[in-house]
């Protein structure tokens, strides 16, 4: 190929088929992409290192911020890894109310995910369905937690404070309001022929590729993968309630889009159950001891777009010229979103013939949450 016929473009980070704060390195032949790299640093805050710099509760604050269209996952992660560093278990009441409200996020982060996915292929009458839908699950958050978007709700220990009396009403209720939105979307949307035309047989990846490249949750599950983090560690309540894995046939970005659909029937289907198992009697958070044991924690959850994780490692008073005795003395996350647009998209690309018109749609298909990449 001749090298005048190659050109390179930049993509984003203020483009209509970007992802939010991130920029793309094409190089094209014509419409067809030929290589792709990711530009990330647009929205870098340093979450980890202030971390160090604050007390361990007031991180919990700054956790929730690494991604914000799914931040309760994020919090349940800091705060797993917290509680193996003081050694305790949340009460049987707290472990329920957890599973909910990461389901609840799981919804709507999905919902979110329609908005971005739709738009830019022209499904705008999509967007209006799942933010209409999103919102009922918003004033549920601001019901419960008393705010919108970051929640804070999820505490080590257990729960920051009790449920309202009205809980299971309520909450069945907006379970009753949404689904007939995401109907609509299914049946206008996912299943529109327009729309899985243009996402099937493209991106595809093999179930191999995806585990080698890294890959977790639905992009991991659309390939065929039957993993789960909630099946595999059986955190908080969600070994007591029974629930499948949704896996994809080919791997492509129909498949990866179905799989999230499914999933939002059944977060609603595990709401149900803990609502129905949950205990309506006995505490709802332990209190913790005044200083923080040495020692470090791990916590794994399956967010909405895969497996996040947290590792804090405290060490006595004076290890370091700057640690105090309540503050970690190292943090970090790992998210998902940097193996989805780092090695899994440059295979596909690598390894398939993908147009400019196609990277929308495909990039859209990881439903990727470019803060997490920026921390």
């Amino acid at each position: 190929m001749s090298k005048a016929r190659v050109l390179t473009v930049f993509l984003g980070p203020q483009h209509p088929g970007a992802p939010g704060n991130v920029g793309f390195k094409l190089l094209l032949d014509g419409e067809r992409v030929l290589d792709i790299d990711l530009i990330p640093g647009f929205l870098h805050r340093g979450f980890e290192k202030m971390m160090e710099y604050r007390r361990w509760d007031m991180d919990l604050v700054l956790s929730a911020r690494v991604c914000v269209e799914d931040p309760d996952h994020v919090e349940l992660t800091y705060t797993h890894a917290m509680e193996q560093i003081f050694g305790i278990e949340p009460p049987e009441k707290a472990k329920y109310v957890r599973v909910i409200v990461a389901e609840f996020s799981r919804l709507a982060n999905h919902l979110l995910w329609m908005m971005h996915f739709a738009g830019p292929i022209a499904a705008r009458y999509a967007t209006s369905w799942a933010i209409a839908a999103r919102e009922e699950i918003l004033k549920w958050f601001d019901y419960v937690a008393g705010h919108r978007v970051y929640h804070h709700y999820i505490f080590p220990g257990g729960i920051r404070w009790n449920i309202p009396s009205d809980f299971k009403e309520k909450t069945l209720k907006v379970l009753k309001v949404i689904k007939p939105l995401i109907d609509d979307l299914r049946d206008g949307f996912f299943y529109h022929p327009i729309f899985e035309k243009r996402a099937r047989d493209m991106g595809r990846l093999k179930p191999g590729d995806a585990i080698r490249l890294g890959a977790t949750g639905p992009t991991l599950r659309g390939s065929g993968v039957k993993f789960d983090l909630r099946k595999a560690l059986k955190y908080d309540a969600y070994g007591e309630i029974d629930f499948e894995i949704p896996t994809g046939e080919y791997g492509d970005s129909y498949d990866r889009a179905l799989v999230r659909l499914r999933e939002m029937y059944i977060s609603m289907e595990i709401i149900r159950q803990a609502v129905e198992k949950m205990p309506t009697e006995g505490p709802y958070r332990y209190r913790l001891p005044a200083a923080i044991p040495t020692g470090e924690g791990i916590g794994r959850v399956e967010s909405a777009r895969g497996e996040f994780l947290a590792h804090i490692l405290q060490r006595p008073p004076g290890a370091h010229r700057y640690s105090k005795p309540l503050n970690p003395y190292r943090i970090k996350f790992r998210g998902p979103t940097m193996a989805h647009l780092t090695t899994v998209l440059k295979h596909i690309v690598h390894n398939e013939e993908i147009t400019v018109a196609d990277l929308p749609v495909l990039i859209g298909s990881f439903d990727p949450c470019a803060p997490d990449i920026d921390r």
